[in-house]
């Protein structure tokens, strides 16, 4: 009876160490959705910039290599596959500009603290736009450039070093600004340039004008008396069928460049033919003035295929009870 009892305990002993070993292997279903965190770290020179707020939203995630456009965003003509050094600015403050034109809200808000470092956790992955309002430190005023970054599914907390410049704006200065059409459809050979385009023109996010640009008006525009102490951004409306956008400026000009896209999907920001175009492979704690994305192929994060692994680890089990049953026989067989 005790030797009975011996063996079905080696049999139980067993089973229990096959399904720790299934138990080890299988990922756990919350691994796949760690957060991560970032923090922007906001200094021009050796000028550590507090009291700057900052405004992140989730703006696209990888498809095939690539970055697309998603939730809120993905309605916008913004060519994601073509994110490069070159671009990347353009296609920042394009996003930014649809943000203030349609009042998007974001996902998170912060205020750098005394030593410039904004910082944002419980972030899922995908690809992020980090916006913020200039700030008055006397005399100067501290500016940064909208920022493009990608936080990866592995939990890890990374760092981010948006573009800080700074001006000297006296109370009450006031000038001129340009916004500019500038056209990418070798000379409208396709004949898709629409007769005009409309821009609104906003201060501190309100809209504050609106003009029409046409080729009579050589697709530009200008004001001679605004205050310079505000945030002026401009929003081009009904972007024309074919056309992606990008979105540029300096402190006295806008410019809004259209190219022509015929491929573009608008939903979800993606071409329906493949292309070969480059994602800027860099870590997100890069200093690069506007973009901060991570590096391409590597090793899938999500969705490995363990489907073998329970198979096998059964096939061990059952293995295991097939030599304790022979080992069971062989004792009856000498007896």
């Amino acid at each position: 009876m005790s030797e009975n009892k011996n063996r079905i305990c080696s049999v139980l002993l067993s089973m229990l160490c096959a399904v720790m070993l299934l138990a080890s292997v299988v990922p756990c279903s919350h691994s796949a959705a760690e957060k991560s965190s970032v923090s922007l770290i906001c200094a021009q020179d050796s000028v550590k910039v507090s009291d700057m707020n900052w405004k992140i939203y989730k703006v696209g995630e990888r498809r095939s290599g690539n970055f697309a456009l998603t939730g809120e965003f993905g309605k916008y003509p913004v060519d994601m596959n073509e994110l490069s050094s070159e671009t990347v600015r353009g296609i920042a403050q394009a996003l930014e500009s649809f943000i203030i034109g349609d009042r998007i809200k974001a996902d998170a808000e912060g205020v750098t603290d005394s030593n410039g470092a904004a910082v944002f956790s419980g972030l899922d992955k995908g690809l992020y736009l980090a916006v913020a309002k200039r700030v008055k430190k006397e005399p100067l005023t501290y500016i940064a450039t909208p920022l493009l970054f990608e936080i990866k599914e592995d939990g890890s907390a990374e760092e981010a070093f948006p573009k800080i410049y700074s001006v000297i704006v006296l109370q009450g200065q006031v000038s001129s600004y340009t916004v500019k059409k500038v056209w990418a459809d070798n000379d409208n050979a396709y004949e898709a340039r629409p007769v005009n385009v409309t821009v609104d023109l906003f201060k501190d996010g309100e809209l504050y004008d609106t003009v029409v640009l046409d080729e009579a008006s050589n697709w530009q525009h200008r004001w001679n008396t605004l205050d310079l102490d505000a945030e002026w951004r401009v929003v081009e409306r009904d972007i024309p069928v074919k056309y992606s956008v990008l979105v540029d400026y300096n402190s006295k000009q806008f410019l809004i460049k259209n190219s022509y896209a015929p491929d573009l999907i608008i939903d979800g920001g993606e071409y329906t033919k493949p292309t070969t175009a480059s994602v800027t492979t860099s870590t997100v704690s890069t200093t690069s003035s506007t973009a901060a994305t991570a590096s391409g192929s590597g090793l899938p994060q999500t969705g490995q295929l363990w489907w073998p692994v329970l198979p096998l680890v059964l096939g061990g089990m059952t293995l295991i009870c097939i030599g304790m049953l022979s080992r069971k026989k062989n004792n009856d067989d000498e007896k």
